[in-house]
């Protein structure tokens, strides 16, 4: 009978979904105005489900608000109703997974279990949370006026001493200055805990409904602190928040022992932290994080903290070719627990959290050392630990930089928060911004960034990119026009509406200055120097000015280290002509400055050598036209056949030992080897005459002014001396219009 209801049922919600996809297909609207009765049928369909959602609605919950009648209240309230109907179904699954669950299941496998949830919206309060960066003892500098320097205070399980680690690194071809990796070495040299590398049987976790200790005093950090040193294995995750600031922020820590589960606030805690690296740097303690590429991250740029003998669940779930990845699935095939991704995003600077974020948040690790028992096992069986291993290595050697200091080659080891040199040119493709306003689009991301650096915001809560773009696109250059360009409208750009249709009116009338292709020409030019960051952009005035110093330069060299030097713009000169040290010498992967006397030795060498050239007296053979004739072709070839091999050609003018050239063995040498048709010359018998050149008493050829009136003959028969024209090039064809503009006339 229930199978039967089922059916009857499946096959009504099929014809329902059906019948909707269909009518959503056609132009409702263009049949509502077309037929008075279509439009009544439609309004009262509408209604009649309204009131049936508005019913499953309260009978979720009370509180929840009911949905308005109309196409406007069932779009703006349409995003809450999928949020109450995505819970819904999640906890009808839920319940139909324990209805069929088989009685006859294996005993030792354990039944699910669920994370606990609210219908009510906790993540979201609807009160404004107050920043907690204004609390901080360290105030956020975001200025990057210097590398990142590693918040660390001393160094402990270190190989490579505490200063050792914080000398930064100078400038080279591939990275700008910077500060290495503190624990770089100890990485890479430090082995893992025995027990990693054995199978052992899996440690059961806790009971899920045991309690979590909340840590945000510095009593209860050492308290903790003690504990874990105890321990051999760990497990930490880190929940973080990056839209109400610039780099953004860690706001909790987890940590699991086998034995109990610690939430530590991150924010109370944020300068105190760095004493865990007596835990988070012991090579015998492992610490086992699942993707863990942006923990390690997090870590060091906020808390100072580094992390040695790393296992990253995420890579060992690719190395044993699972189908997915994520922490939800292996908490559901290894621990049988289902948890929820309504928290994933939360506001996690919420203080205190609700009892669903904290039950989300001990879910990351309360299971996790569990699974890396199981997996660790797996890997051993199947030899794929060391490569597991090998990669957990390089996450963990990951390291934070400043945008301004990124690699000028992207790398994989170097996280940065602006990864491209250009990020605003990602829009122009995705939005298809006409080369004409990527200048305005550039101006106007900039000002975006400099507002969010200053007060410690995220660029998208400054100014969303759809906001941005509307701005390209109606260039508003009133304030009134600014507000009411978008529907979405932020608090920043409402009280600077001002400064942003003054930027945009100015940056109008610096873009009508430029022609088009010089616009265009200097999009894609960047000026790189010393350690400047952003590429920079020449005006008309600029290049004016610039014009005029090299042209007041080539007429007087000697101005360049007195009178130019207070002129010259230093993005320009400043590294290329007034420096003192630029002609340097390479010997054996050292370099050396070359000091101006040696320049004046070398320049005193060269004119030696110079002078003794002009001093030789160069004498040449010349044979006398008259007695050179051309070889009749019979003769040619006869010599070609009766002369002697190449490879004898170099014995038999070697052997000629009365002074006579013999002509005929420098023609068969040429005759082969470029293989052209070059004229003979008969054997002469006679000693040829010789004429001695001396250049020295020669008048030189380059010092010669040209001839104006060359009396050159010339060749062509149709010249205007001959007064003849040559044949004419046929004339080009009328093109007929094949069009129907021609009239035919009878």
């Amino acid at each position: 009978m229930s199978e039967d209801i089922n059916k009857e049922l499946l096959s009504s919600v099929v014809s329902t979904v059906r019948a909707a996809s269909s009518l959503a297909a056609q132009d409702v609207d263009f049949y509502r105005n077309l037929d008075k009765e279509i439009s009544t049928s439609l309004n009262e369909s509408s209604k009649e489900i309204t009131n049936m959602i508005n019913t499953l609605l309260l009978s979720i919950n009370e509180n929840n608000e009911e949905l308005e009648s109309g196409k406007e209240g069932l779009e703006q309230y349409w995003k809450d109703f999928s949020n109450v109907m995505d819970n819904l179904f999640e906890k009808s699954d839920r319940s139909l997974d324990i209805i069929t669950r088989s009685k006859t299941s294996n005993d030792n496998k354990s039944e699910f279990q669920y994370l606990s949830d609210s219908a009510q919206s906790d993540s979201n309060p609807s009160k404004r949370v107050t920043k907690p960066q204004l609390q901080f003892s360290r105030p956020v500098d975001n200025s990057e006026s210097k590398p990142f320097m590693p918040l660390l205070n001393d160094k402990p399980h270190s190989i490579k001493s505490f200063t050792d680690s914080l000398i930064i690194i100078p400038e080279s071809e591939e990275l700008p200055s910077h500060y290495a990796h503190p624990y770089e070495v100890e990485i890479d040299k430090q082995e893992y805990n025995a027990s990693v590398l054995q199978v052992a049987e899996p440690l059961k976790s806790q009971p899920w409904n045991s309690e979590s200790t909340w840590v945000d005093t510095s009593e209860a950090l050492q308290s903790m602190l003690d504990k874990l040193k105890e321990c051999t294995e760990i497990a930490v995750d880190l929940e973080h928040h990056d839209y109400r600031s610039y780099y953004g922020i860690v706001c909790l820590m987890q940590i699991s022992t086998r034995k109990e589960d610690f939430l530590v606030d991150t924010l109370a805690l944020r300068d105190e932290l760095h004493i865990l690296n007596e835990v988070f740097a012991d090579p015998n303690i492992l610490k086992v994080l699942h993707g863990a590429f942006m923990d390690i991250i997090w870590l060091q740029r906020d808390l100072g903290l580094y992390v040695v003998s790393l296992f990253d669940t995420y890579h060992a779930s690719r190395a044993l070719g699972f189908p997915r990845h994520s922490l939800a699935y292996l908490l559901e095939k290894y621990a049988n627990f289902k948890t929820s991704k309504k928290y994933q995003l939360a506001d996690w600077r919420v203080r205190p959290l609700s009892k669903p974020m904290h039950a989300y948040a001990r879910a990351d690790t309360h299971f996790l050392l569990n699974i890396y028992d199981q997996i660790r096992n797996q890997l051993i069986r199947e030899n794929k630990l060391a490569e597991v291993l090998f990669e957990s290595r390089n996450v963990a050697k990951r390291r934070f930089e400043y945008s301004r200091f990124r690699p000028k080659v992207p790398s994989p080891a170097v996280f940065t928060p602006i990864e491209k040199e250009e990020p605003w040119r990602t829009l122009v493709y995705q939005y298809n911004v006409p080369s004409t306003k990527i200048e305005l689009l550039k101006r106007i991301w900039e000002w975006r960034d400099m507002i969010a650096r200053r007060d410690d915001e995220s660029p998208r809560y400054i100014m969303p990119n759809q906001l941005m773009i509307s701005l390209v696109e109606y260039t508003p250059i009133d304030p009134a026009g600014v507000i009411s360009v978008s529907n979405v409208m932020t608090d920043h750009v409402r009280s600077n509406s001002k400064v942003i249709a003054n930027l945009i009116k100015k940056s109008l009338e610096d873009m009508k200055s430029v022609p088009a292709g010089a616009l265009t020409a200097f999009q894609n030019i960047d000026y790189k120097i010393g350690q400047k960051f952003a590429s920079d952009k020449l005006t008309i005035s600029q290049i004016q000015n610039m014009t005029a110093l090299f042209k007041e330069i080539a007429s007087n060299p000697s101005i360049i280290e007195k009178d130019v030097s207070k002129k010259i713009d230093p993005i320009l000169f400043s590294n290329i002509f007034l420096s003192k040290n630029e002609i340097v010498l390479y010997d054996h992967d050292k370099r050396h400055v070359v000091t101006n006397e040696q320049l004046a030795g070398r320049a005193e060498e060269v004119e030696g050598f110079m002078n003794e050239a002009n001093n030789t007296t160069l004498a040449i053979n010349i044979e006398s036209s008259a007695e050179m004739h051309v070889e009749e072709p019979e003769a040619k070839e006869k010599n070609a056949l009766f002369s002697p091999p190449i490879s004898n050609v170099e014995n038999a003018s070697s052997s000629n030992t009365d002074g006579f050239e013999d002509m005929n063995d420098i023609i068969v040498l040429k005759d082969v080897k470029k293989r052209t048709n070059i004229k003979d010359h008969k054997k002469k018998q006679g000693m040829p005459n010789k004429e001695v050149i001396d250049y020295s008493k020669l008048d030189t050829i380059l010092s010669k002014e040209k001839r104006e009136n060359s009396k050159k003959r010339k060749g062509d028969p149709f010249g205007e001396e001959n007064g003849l024209e040559g044949p004419k090039a046929a004339k080009k064809r009328k093109q007929i219009n094949r069009g129907k503009n021609v009239s035919f006339k009878r």
